[in-house]
């Protein structure tokens, strides 16, 4: 997968509101992110977008700088949307949906029409939470969820394991197609190879790791789970802390996570650095276009991680298979939208159900 290549790195901020200080970058900032609590080390959506941020401006000769916002709410984010274009930035990243608010209430102000915005897994909203229209000058890129989350359910179940867990952060729409898509892809697995498959399931209603959540999955490992996929931000810590504990395996979620744990056999991804990366190239050479953009697996935004060392089953060439198969539509994938409206998150709801022939869900609330 050429558009999910990813290189770590790692830097450290010494004042709020205060970016990289690095001798190589002295420019004029034209080049902003603007961070939410997770910081550019966090492993997922923040780091990526950082690393696409540096990586245009030292190929391009153009400066760029980080900012935290005192307050990681409404009004902190857009205390540092000002600061940033204040201090020169015509492009603006906004990494995840805590963002939407502050987009939404700002975007068509006469301050920001010459402000390039890339948001990025989310669309802009007022302050009460309800959609707005997206301005020109905003490029939204959301992804599908399921398709990655297919892959991993499916790459998993070949790989041999037939008692899997999905834990996810919030039961937002993201998530849930995540969780939709990894139940679909195991349950299309275990067709394949005629056997059954049992799944436990939940929302751990936080993003943050946690002792509880460490102990749920510990739980779940000690009952027989031999793969748990994480995904919800920094949840992944306390998986992949239970797994280590019990000698069992997990799967990463939004970036290549195998450097975060021996027992990462692979990442259910989205390519939030080519989709940065794309934008700012996009915004400096004229051809940005805003509105909202939703990204699959047609544009080789999605995927596993392109290291198969760590699985003795599913080869690059099986991967290649199926992700043709999701690609090229063959692979039907329910998602959020397609369930009953008061079965929101639930993977029992009736149209799923009737779907997962071969898998067993156990759904915790």
């Amino acid at each position: 997968m050429k558009k999910l290549m990813a290189s770590a790195v790692v830097l450290s901020m010494v004042l709020v509101g205060c970016g990289s200080s690095s001798k190589k970058n002295t420019k004029k900032p034209e080049i902003a992110l603007i961070t939410d609590s997770g910081g550019i080390n966090d492993k997922s959506f923040n780091q990526s977008a950082w690393e696409a941020v540096k990586e245009y401006g030292t190929k391009n000769d153009k400066g760029y700088k980080y900012y935290k916002p005192a307050s990681f709410d409404t009004a902190g984010y857009k205390d540092q949307i000002k600061n940033a274009v204040d201090n020169g930035a015509k492009v603006v990243v906004l990494p995840g949906f805590k963002f939407a608010a502050a987009l939404g209430t700002i975007q068509n102000q006469e301050k920001y029409k010459n402000v390039k915005f890339v948001a990025i897994d989310f669309t802009p909203t007022d302050e009460k939470d309800n959609a707005v229209d997206v301005a020109d000058n905003v490029y939204c890129a959301t992804y599908k969820e399921q398709q990655p989350g297919y892959l991993a359910g499916y790459a998993a179940v070949k790989e041999g394991y037939t008692k899997i867990g999905f834990m996810g952060g919030m039961a937002l729409p993201a998530v849930i197609n995540y969780g939709y898509g990894y139940l679909q892809g195991a349950n299309d697995a275990a067709k394949e190879l005629n056997i059954k498959v049992s799944a436990k399931y939940t929302y751990t209603g936080t993003f943050n790791e946690s002792p509880e959540i460490k102990t749920k999955a510990t739980g779940w490992y000690n009952g027989g789970s031999d793969v748990i996929f994480a995904c919800g931000g920094q949840i992944c810590n306390s998986i992949f802390a239970a797994a280590e504990d019990t000698n069992k395996k997990s799967i990463g979620v939004d970036s290549d996570q195998k450097d975060d744990s021996k027992t990462v056999i692979t990442s259910a991804m989205k390519g939030v650095k080519q989709t940065v990366l794309d934008e700012i190239t996009n915004a400096f050479n004229n051809k940005f276009e805003g509105g909202s953009h939703v990204l699959g697996a047609e544009g080789d935004y999605i995927g596993l991680s392109t290291d198969f060392s760590r699985l003795k089953k599913f080869t690059k060439k099986d991967y290649e298979k199926v992700f043709k198969d999701v690609k090229d539509g063959k692979a039907k994938i329910i998602t959020y939208s397609d369930v009953d409206e008061n079965a929101k998150g639930d993977p029992n709801t009736k149209v799923l159900k009737d779907a997962l022939t071969n898998v067993t869900v156990s759904y915790e609330n």
